[in-house]
């Protein structure tokens, strides 16, 4: 996914501004969706209504969302995930970047200790206790030994946990994009692969001279939607 790096100031203020920019809707929208709501409301409680068929919708809703609530609402909420999704100082965003240096540490360790190891392809997974798991074409001692090493890092476990949190929590609001996809705790420790994600996600030195970050939020982008595309299944 694409994002164009000029627009980064406007998505961060609207990650630290608290007061929602109201969307302009015609008073015939609200009109509709008041007599909608008092229809619903006497379908419901009172039967005094057959029921309409349901509607069919693009994306299914959330078991908790509130159907009824303003359009403004909603538009908002959907702006505050995509920020906190896609966009430098978004909260997923921000955990990948927590990541890179106490991985990097990790790593240095590996290679002095275990350099042919340290080569080889295995990946870094979460299970749903939130400890750090390995993947890949190492065998089980293999994969021990870089678990304990990576489950010692407490930043580093921490930062995938809120990388894991934040992610589950906005995708529930953001109706395209990875949106599209089916991510939830259960099958979370299939679809990321973090030590590749943080490996493709490296800044250059051209970019972390310009914007000051160690991770390009670009690549990342690009990489989760890769391995959404190969790992996860679409809604």
């Amino acid at each position: 996914m694409q994002v164009n790096p000029h627009n980064s100031s406007s998505a961060s203020q609207l990650i630290s501004n608290s007061s929602a920019a109201k969307i302009n809707e015609p008073v015939t929208g609200k009109a509709q969706l008041k007599s909608e709501t008092e229809r619903l409301a006497k379908d419901i409680y009172h039967k005094e209504q057959p029921k309409e068929p349901e509607a069919t919708y693009y994306k299914p809703i959330n078991k908790d969302a509130n159907i009824l609530r303003p359009i403004e609402e909603v538009m908002y909420d959907i702006g505050v995930a995509m920020a906190h999704l896609y966009m430098p100082g978004g909260d997923v965003p921000k955990t990948v970047e927590r990541m890179l240096s106490p991985y990097d540490s990790v790593m240095a360790e590996l290679r002095s200790e275990q350099p042919a190891l340290a080569n080889k392809s295995w990946g870094i997974s979460i299970n749903e206790s939130g400890e750090l798991t390995v993947t890949g074409s190492v065998n089980d001692d293999e994969k021990a030994l870089i678990a304990e090493k990576l489950n010692s890092n407490e930043e580093l476990v921490t930062a995938v946990n809120d990388f894991k949190s934040n992610y589950l929590k906005y995708i529930k609001m953001e109706p395209r994009g990875w949106g599209n996809y089916d991510v939830n705790e259960n099958n979370f420790a299939e679809v990321f692969d973090f030590r590749e994600m943080l490996e493709t996600s490296r800044s250059s030195e051209d970019f972390k001279g310009t914007w000051d970050y160690e991770t390009n939020w670009l690549k990342l982008n690009d990489n989760v939607s890769a391995q959404l595309r190969s790992n996860a299944s679409k809604r």
